[in-house]
């Protein structure tokens, strides 16, 4: 599968009580798959190794404020909202498909055991979907799923009040680097 593409963000003044009203800003700004319109929302207390609050599944054509006030239901200074979706991402298999990618959005309550101390992190699918494929000599696919992120980080910026924020992968090269690499 390889290593995930990750967005972390940064929001100004974040505090606990912000927590549900900034996710449910995330989540309309979030472009869910039309193929696949199928999310969880979960709910943790002071980290993932604990069990969660809440796991429910949502199909179809889903309430994103129905979503955002069952998260409410549980906020606290040590808890984190989750939500694993799917949105649409050209993927290679032989050729290039809009197919379903899995991504998941986290928000982090000030006192969650969060890895880099971002209040909002985006797992967006697994990085070589966002570089060139070797087999093939198209960039299109490859360009549109690198907007897409791009695109979510900037919606992302204009519904909540990042302070800053990381493009990154687990990878020990950096990924920017990587995909500069590919396009010179």
């Amino acid at each position: 599968m390889g290593d995930p593409l990750f967005l972390s963000f940064w929001l100004k003044g974040f505090q606990a009580m912000g927590l549900p009203v900034y996710f449910e800003k995330a989540l309309e700004v979030f472009p869910f798959s039309k193929l696949r319109p199928e999310a969880i929302l979960r709910v943790n207390a002071v980290s993932f190794s604990e069990p969660p609050q809440l796991e429910r599944a949502f199909a179809g054509e889903f309430d994103l404020k129905e979503m955002a006030g069952l998260a409410r239901e549980f906020l606290h200074t040590d808890v984190a909202f989750t939500l694993e979706a799917y949105w649409d991402l050209w993927q290679w298999d032989e050729e290039w498909a809009l197919k379903p990618a899995r991504v998941s959005m986290e928000m982090y309550a000030p006192d969650f055991e969060s890895g880099r101390g971002e209040h909002l992190l985006v797992e967006a699918g697994p990085e070589h979907i966002f570089l060139p494929h070797p087999e093939s000599d198209q960039w299109r696919p490859v360009q549109s799923n690198i907007r897409s992120v791009l695109h979510l980080a900037q919606d992302l910026d204009g519904a909540l009040p990042v302070e800053r924020r990381l493009l990154w992968s687990d990878t020990e090269e950096n990924f920017l680097e990587r995909l500069e690499e590919y396009l010179a």
